[in-house]
């Protein structure tokens, strides 16, 4: 993934120099390029010798020196441009200049995501590939590796959306999004009365007016739905154009799908619509018998779509403490990863810690590139100038 380059321009080093550490030190740093500078002249110099592989993806800085490049709206370049409440649309949009860093550098790369979906939204592919989150019962952790994934290939640089079909959404435990009857983003509910409305049409808008995004899983996603009658009564057919919608936007390249753990409609369309079906177990007597016990259910009143689930089926063992204890259910069934067992999230007091334990991450992080195919981006260290 090649990095986003970035040119920041802020009068005083005591700004530059903690945001240039802390990308350097976290996982940004494999995302980003900056450049940065903290004398106008030298930032105008600069800008006016932009071309080529020197050409920024994206400019933050204060309006003083955004003043000074002249020809910024034949450059083409977004911009944002860092504020403490004054009113500095001219330049750009606006930045609040002192806020978290984790959540200063999120915005940045979602405005350079954001352009780079639009020049490439012509030439996308078909759409993105749909993962769909199994489990034979709840509690195995579904939601704890559906966004750890998601954080994990959104700090990657892929577009990621995270889509909760359960009845009882725990997703708002990681975002601290409890659920609500807010409007913002438009919401689940929108696009599926929409989606209704239209029927074959489809939407003639963007998918991502109806979701928010969530830094801490870098991923856009629904708020959690108010009206829980609204994914009860949800068909198959339903869920799988839902779904499919998502997926075939062209705005996002993973869609991640937390599947309701009972063997219903929404589970049946998130069989159908995946690419990558990830099927969660758990070391123990009961969670093995019971997943064999759906997978019986599946052959018998699927037989002629059971090996297409199973072709695209990785079972991943969850709180795997180094050996396995009890057998596969089925003899077909091979083991095709392990996710560790966390002894210190029975004590936690901290929800962020849920996505944040480096052991469990490097193993989220193998997940993503074996069964996903997909490739860490290439490390880029952040510059100064």
């Amino acid at each position: 993934m090649i990095p986003v380059k970035v040119v920041l321009a802020v009068a005083g080093r005591e700004y530059i120099e903690p945001l240039l550490n802390y990308v350097h030190g976290s996982e940004y740093a494999r995302r980003l390029r900056i450049t940065a500078f903290s004398q106008p002249e030298a930032f105008r110099q600069y800008m006016m010798e932009t071309n080529g592989m020197k050409r920024p993806d994206i400019v933050v800085g204060e309006a003083a020196f955004l003043s000074l490049w002249t020809d910024r709206e034949a450059a083409d370049i977004p911009c944002l441009v860092l504020h403490e409440g004054e009113e500095v649309s001219q330049f750009g949009q606006p930045l609040l200049k002192y806020q978290p860093l984790s959540e200063l550098v999120g915005s940045i790369l979602e405005m350079a995501r954001q352009r780079s979906g639009s020049r490439q939204s012509v030439n996308s592919r078909e759409g993105g590939i749909i993962v769909g989150m199994m489990a034979a019962s709840g509690g195995l952790g579904k939601t704890t590796a559906a966004l750890n994934m998601s954080k994990q290939l959104g700090n990657e640089g892929y577009s990621v959306f995270y889509l909760n079909l359960e009845t009882v959404d725990s997703s708002s435990l990681f975002t601290g999004s409890g659920s609500s009857n807010s409007t913002e983003g438009g919401g689940l509910s929108r696009l599926l009365y929409d989606l209704k409305a239209t029927e074959s049409d489809g939407i003639p808008f963007s998918v991502a007016s109806y979701c928010v995004h969530r830094p801490e899983i870098q991923a856009d996603t629904f708020q959690p739905v108010y009206n829980r009658k609204e994914l009860i009564d949800m068909t198959c057919g339903e869920a799988v154009q839902l779904i499919r919608t998502i997926a075939e936007s062209g705005q996002y390249d993973v869609v991640i799908v937390d599947s309701e753990s009972e063997n219903g409609d929404r589970a049946q369309a998130v069989l159908e619509a995946s690419h990558k079906l990830i099927w969660l177990l758990a070391d123990d007597l009961m969670s093995m018998h019971k997943c064999g016990l759906w997978l019986d259910v599946l052959e018998l009143t699927q037989p002629e779509g059971f090996e297409a689930v199973l072709s695209k089926t990785s079972f991943v063992v969850n709180r795997y403490m180094g050996t396995m204890i009890n057998s596969l259910p089925r003899d077909f069934m091979d083991l095709n990863g392990a996710l560790p067992y966390i002894p210190s999230w029975k004590q936690m007091q901290h929800r962020e810690l849920l996505l944040s334990s480096p052991i469990y991450q490097r193993e989220i992080r193998h997940l993503c590139r074996e069964l996903l195919n997909v490739e860490s981006a290439a490390q880029s260290p952040a510059a100064w100038s």
